[in-house]
């Protein structure tokens, strides 16, 4: 998954934006790397390959694998954006929203899972979640009433960063209905003619991947 330099200049000139995913966990992440590679862009969702890990850990921001991809999305670089927004000029970032207390009930869900139960999905996999854990909540368990601060926080301080900068940052309520119709055009891509991907769906609304 990793490769190339930390920082390395070559990617300035690339023709291809990167692309950001800086929505929380629970806000259509899944669905949004999925939309994202249909259109050609090759990103990573929640990335717990070792680099990555010493990337978070040196607080950097600078992640290895844009060495060989489009971007990444969820909490990986959600402490970063400011970040890659000064070292990947031209970049695209994408902020999913999710009505609170819907992302309240499904964060809940989630954090039910025990950390130490999830090698699974990857040995160092326990360690990063509670390292981004602990950096974007400042918890290791699920509180409402924190969660809901750091929900607002975070949409606060996204859109103050990027204010006047609609061409940089798209707002997109997945849960919410929207999809390519907002998407595409933001990345000056065509619209596709088929439906927007709903992954981790639990029922058949829309609103829940």
């Amino acid at each position: 998954m990793s490769g190339g330099t930390p920082g390395a200049t070559p990617h300035r000139s690339r023709p291809r934006p990167k692309v950001f995913g800086i929505g929380l966990s629970r806000t259509g992440t899944r669905s949004l790397t999925a939309a994202l590679r249909t259109l050609g862009f090759d990103t990573v969702h929640y990335p717990s390959d070792p680099a990555t890990y010493r990337a978070l850990v040196a607080g950097t921001g600078r992640f290895p694998l844009l060495a060989d991809h489009d971007g990444i999305t969820d909490i990986s670089v959600v402490p970063y954006y400011e970040e890659l927004d000064l070292d990947w000029p031209g970049a695209k970032f994408i902020l999913t929203v999710r009505e609170e207390q819907d992302w309240l009930r499904s964060c809940a869900t989630h954090w039910a899972r025990p950390v130490d139960s999830k090698t699974d999905l990857g040995e160092g996999y326990p360690d990063m979640q509670r390292f981004l854990r602990a950096a974007v909540y400042g918890c290791l368990e699920f509180n409402p009433e924190r969660f809901a601060r750091v929900h607002r926080r975070h949409v606060e301080q996204v859109m103050h960063h990027f204010a006047g900068r609609d061409d940089d940052l798209l707002v997109l309520d997945i849960p919410g209905g929207e999809g390519y119709e907002r998407l595409a055009p933001f990345l000056g891509m065509k619209v596709p003619d088929h439906p927007f991907p709903n992954v981790n769906r639990r029922s058949p609304a829309r609103g829940r991947p």
